[in-house]
C-alpha cells in the first residue's frame, strides 16, 4: 500500500506527532540555512509548496525552551537527517525565535487589515512569553498597546522590532526572526485596493526588524513572489532570495522523484500516474513534484488522477491579471497548452502594479507561482532568459481555465455563447457555421496564431466559447460515450431534453476551406463509428461534426438520434 502523508497538517510538529503518518525527511535544509552566509534569507516556492512545513520546522529545531513553553523533544527530529549534521545539532535548541505567519492577513479593507496584523502581533507576544517589565520604558509601552490592541498603525509597525529587542534583552541571546507567507499581504492588498498603504507599512515592519537589527541573528522569510522592487526588501543587509530559478534550496521543497517513488511503495500505475499529472517542475536541475498533490492523492489512491492543488483556489489575481493580458501573452499561453517551450525574460524582483501595467512580466509572476517552469535557464546582457513551459497535467487544466475565461470575457464583447448553445440544440447548421467560424476567424486573427494549430488549441477554444450553456445543462469534455470519448458532450437535466455531441478535428495539412471539409469528414466519421449519439444524453441527441484549417471552419449537422 502506499504510505499515508499528514494533509492538512502544515506545522512540522502536527505533522509528526500524526498517528501513522509519514513525514519526508526535509530536515537536511535546516543545516543548508545554518551554512548559508545571508543574514536575511528569502525564500520563494509556490503555495503549498512545503513553505509553512519547513519553516515550522527550523523553529521547532533552533527554539530554546522559553517562559512557558519547553523546547520541542529531541523524539521530533529522532532518525531525520538534521540528527546526523554536527554543526545543525550545535545550534539544536539554542536560540530564541520569533516565528510569525501572515497567510491569514486577507482582509478587504486596510483598517481591517491592520486589526488581524494587531491581533497575530498580541499572539506572538503571548507566545514568547515577554516580561514587559524587562523592556526599555518606550519598547514596553509600545509593546504594552500591542497586547492590549490599542497600538496606531504607525506604533504597530515598529511593534516586530520592538519584540525582538525585548526578547533579546530577556534571553540574552540574538533572536531568529522567522516570517512565513511574507508577500500575502501584499497580494491581497493589490486584489483589494489598498496597496500603497500595505507597502508603506510593511517596508518598515520588515526594514526596522531586519535590518541592522542588533537583536536578531538572521532572518528567515518565505513567500510566493519576490516583491524586492516595492522597496519592503530591497533595503536589508547581506539579503539572499532563493527563487525556483536558484539550485541552493533546490530539494527543499516539492518532492523529488526518489522521494515520490518511496511514497508509492511499489505500485508502479500510481507512480506513473503521479509522474504524469503532478511532476515537471525543474528546480535547481532537480525534477519536482508538487507535494499537495501528492499527498492528497495518497490518501485516496484508487480514486482518479484530477487537479488536487488547483481546486484548493488561489487563483483569482493571476485570473484576473490573465484577463488584462495583451494578445501576445495569449498566442504564448496557446503554446503552452500545445506542449511548446517558449523562452521569456525573467524579472527577478516584481512589482504587481508593474506586472498590471506590463503584460509582459505575467509569464514571470506565473513561474513563481508554479503554473510554468523553467526548463532551462541563460543570460543575455545580464538578464535571465527562461525556457518556459508548462510542467504537468494538473497545470496545463489550470491553464486551459485562464484560457477559457478570457475567451468567455471576450464572448461578453460582442459574441453571445447562450445563443451557439441554442443552435447547437436545436439543429440550426447555418447559425452555428456562422457564429462558430466567425468568432474562430476573429480570435485567430486577434491572436495572430500559427496556422498549424493543434486540436488541443480548438478543443480549449470551443470550451470557452460554450462557457455559457443554458440552466439545467453542463459540459463534458472527453468522458467516456458510445465506444469513445468525443471532445464536447452537451448534456440536458432531463432526459426528455435534446443533447448534443461535438467531435472537432484540425487539418493535417493545409488552410483553406478544402482541408476543412476534410477535418470535418473525419470528425463526421469518428461520430459514426463510436456511436457518439447512441450515449443517451438527451432526447434526440444531436451529432455535431467540426473541422478546422487554419481560420476556416466547417460544421456539419449529423441526424438527430433518440
Amino acid at each position: 500500500m502506499p504510505k499515508y502523508l499528514p494533509l492538512g497538517a502544515n506545522d512540522f510538529a502536527d505533522a509528526r506527532t500524526t498517528p501513522g503518518a509519514t513525514v519526508v525527511d526535509k530536515t537536511a535544509f535546516i543545516g543548508r540555512v545554518l551554512r548559508s552566509p545571508a543574514r536575511a534569507l528569502v525564500i520563494c516556492r509556490p503555495r503549498r509548496f512545503g513553505k509553512t512545513m519547513n519553516i515550522t520546522m527550523l523553529r521547532d529545531f533552533l527554539r530554546t525552551a522559553m517562559p512557558g513553553r519547553p523546547a520541542a523533544p529531541d523524539a521530533l527530529f529522532a532518525g531525520m537527517a538534521a540528527h546526523a549534521d554536527p554543526l545543525a545539532m550545535a545550534e539544536r535548541a539554542q536560540h530564541p525565535v520569533v516565528y510569525l505567519s501572515l497567510k491569514g492577513v486577507k482582509s478587504m479593507t486596510w483598517p481591517d487589515a491592520l486589526e488581524t496584523i494587531g491581533q497575530l502581533m498580541a499572539a506572538t507576544l503571548r507566545e514568547c512569553g515577554i516580561d514587559r517589565s524587562r523592556a526599555e520604558d518606550a519598547e514596553a509601552l509600545l509593546l504594552e498597546a500591542v497586547a492590549k490592541a490599542q497600538a496606531s498603525p504607525a506604533v504597530l509597525a515598529l511593534s516586530l522590532k520592538a519584540l525582538t529587542s525585548a526578547l533579546q534583552a530577556q534571553t540574552g541571546r540574538q533572536v531568529w526572526l522567522l516570517i512565513d507567507e511574507y508577500d500575502a499581504p501584499i497580494q491581497t492588498a493589490w486584489q483589494y485596493g489598498y496597496y500603497p498603504e500595505a507597502v508603506a507599512f510593511f517596508r518598515t515592519f520588515f526594514g526596522e526588524a531586519a535590518k541592522d537589527n542588533p537583536s536578531v541573528a538572521r532572518t528567515v522569510m518565505t513567500g510566493v513572489m519576490r516583491v524586492a522592487k516595492e522597496g519592503i526588501l530591497s533595503d536589508l543587509n547581506n539579503l539572499q532570495v532563493d527563487t525556483v530559478l536558484e539550485d541552493e534550496f533546490a530539494t527543499d521543497f516539492g518532492f523529488t522523484e526518489a522521494e515520490v517513488d518511496k511514497l508509492a511503495n511499489d505500485d508502479p500505475a500510481l507512480r506513473d500516474g503521479m509522474r504524469q499529472w503532478y511532476n515537471g517542475y525543474t528546480i535547481g536541475g532537480h525534477a519536482i513534484y508538487n507535494p499537495w498533490s501528492v499527498a492528497e492523492t495518497l490518501t485516496k489512491p484508487r480514486s482518479p488522477l484530477q487537479a488536487r492543488w488547483i481546486a484548493t483556489g488561489g487563483t483569482d489575481l493571476l485570473e484576473r491579471l490573465a484577463s488584462q493580458s495583451p494578445p501576445s501573452f495569449h498566442a504564448d499561453l496557446e503554446r503552452w497548452l500545445m506542449g511548446e517551450v517558449v523562452d521569456h525574460r525573467v524579472v527577478q524582483g516584481v512589482a504587481l502594479a508593474d506586472v498590471e501595467r506590463h503584460g509582459h512580466l505575467l509569464p514571470t509572476m506565473l513561474l513563481h507561482a508554479g503554473y510554468l517552469t523553467a526548463q532551462a535557464v541563460r543570460f543575455e546582457r545580464g538578464h535571465a532568459i527562461a525556457a518556459l513551459r508548462t510542467p504537468n497535467e494538473e497545470v496545463r487544466t489550470a491553464l486551459e481555465g485562464l484560457y477559457q475565461g478570457w475567451l468567455a470575457d471576450f464572448g461578453r464583447g460582442g459574441f453571445d455563447p447562450r445563443r451557439l448553445c441554442a443552435a447547437l440544440l436545436s439543429g440550426d447548421e447555418e447559425t452555428v457555421q456562422r457564429m462558430l467560424g466567425g468568432v474562430v476567424r476573429g480570435l485567430l486573427s486577434y491572436h495572430d496564431l500559427a496556422d498549424k494549430t493543434p486540436e488541443r488549441i480548438y478543443h480549449v477554444f470551443v470550451l470557452g466559447v460554450l462557457s455559457q450553456v443554458p440552466p439545467g445543462y453542463r459540459i463534458e469534455s472527453n468522458r467516456e460515450y458510445g465506444s469513445g470519448r468525443p471532445d464536447v458532450v452537451l448534456i440536458p437535466g432531463s432526459a426528455d431534453q435534446p443533447g448534443a455531441v461535438i467531435e472537432f478535428k484540425a487539418a493535417k495539412r493545409g488552410t483553406d476551406e478544402a482541408d476543412a471539409e476534410l477535418a470535418c469528414d473525419a470528425a463526421e466519421a469518428q461520430i459514426r463509428v463510436k456511436r457518439y449519439r447512441e450515449a443517451g444524453v438527451g432526447s434526440p441527441v444531436l451529432g455535431w461534426a467540426v473541422g478546422f484549417a487554419g481560420k476556416e471552419v466547417v460544421v456539419r449537422l449529423l441526424a438527430a438520434v433518440g
